[in-house]
C-alpha cells in the first residue's frame, strides 16, 4: 500500500507540474509576443517622426552605423519600394498589395503576420502612413514557440529535476504517514484516538467483524460442546443397547451350555437367544443406516422417482403381522405422489412412522396414512389413536435412543432410533417434519416434501380413487 500511494502522489505531482509548466509556457509566448508587438510599434511611431523630420536619410545614416535592428522598408504612395534596409529597393516588387501596406495606406496603420519570401522565415511587419503620402514598415521575425522553448529548455530542466526530487520527498513523507496509522490497528482491538477520521468506517468495521467472529467462535464453541455430549451420549447409549442383548444372550448360552436346562426348557432358551439376536441385528441396523445418513452414503443416497403412496403400501404389508398381533387396524388413503430421492431411506422413513403408530397404539387402535399434495408438495401423513406423548417430551423424541417411557422400552421392543432415521431422511431430501401429540390421545407425524421435489418419471398406475384408497385393508394392513 505504501508504494501505490508513493507512485500515485509522486505520478500526480509529476503532471501537475508538466500542466502548469505548459500553461505558463503559453502564457509567457502570449505575453513576450504582446510585447514584442508592442515594441515593434513604438519603433514604427518613433522612426515615422524622426522621417517626417529628416526624411529617409537619416535611415541610411543609422543603418551604416548598425543603430536599427529591424528591417525597415519605405513603399511611395504607388507601392515601389523607395528604401530597404536589407535588400537593394530595385530588386523589391511593388508593395501595393502588401496586406500592411494597403492597410496603412487606407487606414493610416496596418499590421500582419506572414513568411517573408525575402528572409525565409516568419516575420511581423507593422506599416505606418507618413504626411506625404509613402508608408513606412518595421518587420522583424516572430518569436516562435519553438524559439521559446529553446530558451526555457534550460530552466525548465532544472525546474523538472528539482520538483522530481521535491515530489519524491513529498511522496515519501505523505505515505509514510497515511500508512503509519493504518499499520498501527491492532486487528484485535482496533480502537485509534489518534487515527484520522477517513479510518474510522475502517475501524468500525473491524470491530463489527472481530463481533461477528467472536460469536461465531461462541457458537461454534457451543455447537462443538453439544456435539461432543451427544456423542458422547449416543456413545454411552450404544453401549448400552449392545451390551444389554449381548449379556441375555451370553447368560442364556451360558446356561445351556452348561447343561442346567431341562429338555422340555431348552426350546424357549433358543428363542430367547434369538429374539435377542434379531434385537441385536435391528440395532446394529439402525446404527449404520444413521452413520450412512451422517457420511452421506452414495450407496443408499441414489436419487430417482418413489411413489409415496405404493412405499406405504409395501411397508404396511412388511407390518401387517405386527398390525394384527396387537389388533391395530391401518388405513392408507390419498393419491400417487412421486417424489425424487433414495427409495431405501424414504421406504425406512415410512416403515418406521408405521411402525411406531403400531407399537404406541392401543389394543384395537387406528393408524391412518395419507398421502396428497396441497399445491405447495407432497404430504405424507401418519396419524394414529394410540398413547400420545406428553407435551414436555415433544422436543426430544427425535433424539437417538430416546425414549418417553424408558420402563416398558424392553415390552414394547424397538431400537429408540426410527425417529432419528426419519429426521434425518426428511432433512437429506429437504423435507420438513411435524409432530403434533397429546397424551392419551395419539400422535400426528407430517413430512412435507418441496415444491421442487416432482419427480419426472410418473407413477405406473393411476392415482388412487379416495373412496377405493379409503378401504381398511385386510387384516386391517392392506391398503
Amino acid at each position: 500500500m505504501k508504494v501505490k500511494i508513493l507512485q500515485n502522489v509522486f505520478v500526480v505531482t509529476v503532471a501537475v507540474f508538466l500542466v502548469t509548466m505548459l500553461v505558463m509556457f503559453f502564457v509567457e509566448y502570449r505575453y513576450v509576443s504582446s510585447e514584442q508587438e508592442k515594441e515593434f510599434r513604438e519603433q514604427a511611431e518613433y522612426l515615422g517622426s524622426v522621417i517626417e523630420k529628416s526624411g529617409t536619410d537619416v535611415l541610411k545614416a543609422a543603418e551604416s552605423t548598425k543603430e536599427i535592428r529591424l528591417r525597415v522598408t519605405v513603399v511611395d504612395a504607388d507601392g515601389s519600394v523607395a528604401y530597404d534596409s536589407q535588400e537593394p529597393s530595385a530588386q523589391l516588387p511593388n508593395h501595393a498589395e502588401r496586406e500592411e501596406i494597403k492597410e496603412a495606406m487606407a487606414e493610416g496603420k496596418g499590421e500582419c503576420k506572414r513568411y517573408s519570401e525575402t528572409l525565409g522565415r516568419m516575420t511581423y511587419n507593422y506599416a505606418v502612413r507618413l504626411s506625404d503620402g509613402k508608408v513606412l514598415r518595421v518587420s522583424q521575425e516572430c518569436f516562435t514557440v519553438g524559439q521559446l522553448a529553446i530558451r526555457l529548455v534550460y530552466p525548465m530542466s532544472v525546474m523538472l529535476v528539482l520538483v522530481l526530487v521535491f515530489s519524491a520527498f513529498i511522496s515519501i513523507r505523505i505515505s509514510h504517514r497515511v500508512t503509519r496509522p493504518i499499520n498501527a490497528i491492532d486487528p484485535a482491538n482496533p480502537e485509534m484516538r489518534d487515527a484520522y477520521p477517513e479510518l474510522q468506517p475502517l475501524v468500525r468495521r473491524i470491530q463489527a467483524q472481530n463481533r461477528q467472529l467472536y460469536e461465531q467462535m461462541n457458537e461454534l464453541k457451543e455447537e462443538h460442546k453439544k456435539q461432543d455430549t451427544m456423542r458422547r451420549e449416543f456413545t454411552a447409549n450404544v453401549s448400552h443397547e449392545l451390551k444389554t442383548p449381548l449379556t441375555s444372550i451370553s447368560g442364556y448360552a451360558e446356561i445351556l451350555g452348561a447343561g442346567m436346562v431341562e429338555e422340555k426348557d431348552v426350546t424357549r432358551f433358543a428363542n430367547k437367544i434369538h429374539d435377542e439376536a434379531q434385537r441385536l441385528i435391528t440395532l446394529v441396523g439402525d446404527i449404520i443406516k444413521l452413520s450412512q445418513l451422517d457420511d452421506k452414503d452414495d450407496a443408499i443416497l441414489s436419487s430417482e422417482p418413489v411413489d409415496l403412496y405404493r412405499v406405504s403400501e409395501e411397508m404396511m404389508s412388511v407390518l401387517s403381522d405386527a398390525a394384527s398381533a396387537k389388533h391395530v387396524s391401518v388405513f392408507l388413503s390419498g393419491t400417487h405422489e412421486v417424489v425424487p430421492g433414495s427409495p431405501q431411506i424414504i421406504g425406512e422413513m415410512v416403515y418406521n412412522l408405521i411402525d411406531n403408530a403400531i407399537k404406541y397404539n392401543n389394543e384395537n387402535g387406528r393408524v391412518q396414512v395419507t398421502v396428497e399434495n396441497d399445491g405447495d408438495g407432497a404430504i405424507l401423513i401418519v396419524h394414529d389413536n394410540g398413547i400420545g406423548i406428553p407435551r414436555a417430551e415433544l422436543p426430544r423424541v427425535f433424539e437417538r435412543f430416546y425414549r418417553v417411557d424408558k420402563s416398558h422400552s424392553k415390552e414394547i421392543g424397538g431400537t429408540g432410533l426410527g425417529l432419528s432415521i426419519v429426521k434425518h431422511g426428511a432433512a437429506f431430501h429437504g423435507a420438513t417434519v411435524q409432530l403434533d401429540s397429546e397424551l392419551g390421545m395419539g400422535t400426528k407425524i407430517t413430512i412435507r416434501f418441496p415444491k421442487n421435489a416432482a419427480a419426472d418419471a410418473q407413477p405406473n398406475e393411476a392415482s388412487a380413487d379416495s373412496a377405493d384408497a379409503a378401504k381398511p385393508a385386510q387384516q386391517g394392513t392392506e391398503a
